[in-house]
């Protein structure tokens, strides 16, 4: 009888642990990726405004008309973009001393840029396709002298982002099209995507 007992006393633990092998599972979730590099494969030619003097006509050119203005728009500065998630960081590489790095912000897909003390849109990061679209525009502005104490005004850059008509008309040289009454006066912009696949 006291074997016995103590073959009951044994048995007890295997009894209430054999109950539960299948009741604790763990859920091992792969860590999400942090930083994620990505390779220029290829761009699109969004839209390009054209307004012409004398009377700030708007034409719809072709792209080819865009290489009289911006003729590298084919191949972006960067061959490369390294996003790191954990830090916040965009770092865009081109191979050169002119490799540089932005603190980033991320909403939903968007990607915004620290710069000059703004956030500026610069691009689309698609998680699930591991792809990321940079947005740049270029901005072509020309004034003719009005009169011979004037001088020619030219401004010609190329920006983060999307430009439209409120960011060229309004807040520059001309307030509307209808202010270009010179021949020769001049304004272009074109939104371009450039497209980049994760390495």
């Amino acid at each position: 009888m006291k074997y016995f007992s103590l073959l009951i006393l044994a048995a007890l633990p295997m009894i209430s642990c054999s109950g539960n092998d299948d009741a604790v599972t763990e859920n091992i979730m792969p860590a999400e990726k942090q930083v994620y590099t990505f390779e220029y494969k290829n761009y699109t030619v969004q839209s390009i405004s054209v307004y012409k003097g004398p009377s700030g006509q708007k034409t719809d050119p072709s792209e080819s008309y865009l290489n009289t203005y911006w003729s590298t728009y084919q191949q972006p500065a960067w061959k490369k973009i390294s996003l790191d998630l954990k830090n916040n960081s965009l770092q865009l590489i081109s191979g050169t001393s002119s490799d540089v790095t932005y603190a980033v912000k991320i909403e939903k897909d968007s990607v915004f840029i620290s710069e000059n003390n703004e956030q500026t849109f610069a691009g689309i990061f698609s998680r699930s396709e591991s792809s990321f679209t940079l947005k740049r525009s270029f901005r072509y502005i020309k004034k003719m002298p009005r009169d011979p104490n004037s001088a020619l005004t030219i401004s010609q850059k190329a920006v983060f982002g999307i430009t439209g008509y409120q960011d060229i008309f309004g807040n520059n040289v001309f307030s509307s099209p209808s202010e270009m009454t010179a021949n020769g006066d001049d304004i272009l912009w074109s939104n371009i995507d450039y497209h980049y696949k994760n390495l």
